[in-house]
C-alpha cells in the first residue's frame, strides 16, 4: 500500500499539486480499502480494514520510512502556471517564426532581489549543544534587473535598485558611480519602478543596440534594427506587456 501511495506522491509533487497531512493519510485510507476489495474477503480482512485509520502515528512512521517532509512554498515556483507556459510555448515560436526574429534579436530580462548582508538562518551545533544563540537577521536589500540575448552573446548592463543613492562606503572610497559595472538608482523601498526602467532601458539597452548596429565586427551585427525584449517577472511596481520592440 505504502508503494502506491508514495507512486501518488510522486505524480502530485510533478504535477506541483499541494499535499498536505490530512490529504496524504485519506489517500493511504482510500488506497488500502482499494487493495482489500481487489482480493477475497474474509472476516479478517473486515477486521484488518477497520483497523486501519490512517492515523497520525502511522503517518509520523510512514514520512520517517520514505523520507518525504514539509517544505514552505513561495516564489515564483509555487505561483507558476506550468500548462499556461507550455502552451506558451507554441505561440512564442510562431511570433518568432512570423516576425523572422533570431537569437541575437530576442533580449529576456528578469528582476531578483538580493539580500546581501542575510546569513544563512539554520546551522550545524555539536551535540552536546541543545540551542543556538539567537541573532537579529541582517535585511539590507537590493533589486537587480538582469537581461541578456538568447544567443548570449550580449549581456547588457545590469540595473541595481538601491535604498541609498550615496552609500557611505562610497564616499569613503572615493567611488564613481559612473565607473560602476551597473546602472546604480535608488529609491526608499530599493523596487525597479517603471521610471527607473524606462530609464534604463533608453540609456543602456537603446544605446547598446545602436551600437551593436552600427559595428560590423560585432557577432550580433547580421540583424536589422530590431530587438524583441521579454519581461518574464511582471510586478505591480514595473507594469509592461511581455514583449516589446526597440
Amino acid at each position: 500500500m505504502e508503494k502506491l501511495l508514495m507512486v501518488w506522491v510522486t505524480e502530485k509533487q510533478l504535477k506541483g499539486d499541494t499535499l498536505t497531512q490530512g490529504i496524504i493519510r485519506e489517500k493511504a485510507r482510500a488506497i488500502y480499502g482499494d487493495l482489500l476489495n481487489q482480493t477475497p474477503r474474509t472476516s479478517t480482512d473486515e477486521a484488518l480494514e477497520d483497523s486501519f485509520k490512517a492515523s497520525r502515528a502511522w503517518f509520523d512512521n510512514f514520512r520517517k520510512r520514505t523520507g518525504i517532509h514539509s517544505v514552505v512554498r513561495h516564489g515564483e515556483a509555487a505561483s507558476s502556471d506550468v500548462k499556461a507556459a507550455d502552451d506558451y510555448l507554441k505561440t512564442f515560436s510562431e511570433l518568432i517564426e512570423a516576425n523572422g526574429y533570431i537569437p541575437q534579436q530576442v533580449f529576456n530580462c528578469d528582476e531578483t532581489g538580493l539580500f546581501w548582508k542575510k546569513i544563512p538562518n539554520r546551522t550545524y551545533i555539536t551535540a552536546e549543544e541543545k540551542i543556538m544563540p539567537g541573532h537579529k537577521p541582517m535585511k539590507d536589500r537590493l533589486t537587480l534587473a538582469l537581461c541578456a540575448n538568447a544567443s548570449g552573446y550580449c549581456k547588457i548592463k545590469p540595473l541595481l535598485v538601491y535604498h541609498s543613492e550615496n552609500p557611505r562606503a562610497f564616499k569613503s572610497h572615493k567611488i564613481l558611480k559612473e565607473n560602476l559595472q551597473v546602472m546604480w538608482r535608488a529609491n526608499p523601498k530599493a523596487w525597479v519602478t517603471r521610471q527607473l526602467f524606462v530609464q534604463w532601458v533608453n540609456l543602456v539597452l537603446a544605446l547598446l543596440l545602436r551600437n551593436i548596429y552600427r559595428q560590423t565586427t560585432y557577432p550580433c551585427k547580421p540583424f536589422s534594427f530590431l530587438a524583441m525584449l521579454l519581461l518574464t517577472h511582471r510586478t505591480s511596481k514595473m507594469t509592461f506587456s511581455k514583449s516589446s520592440s526597440l
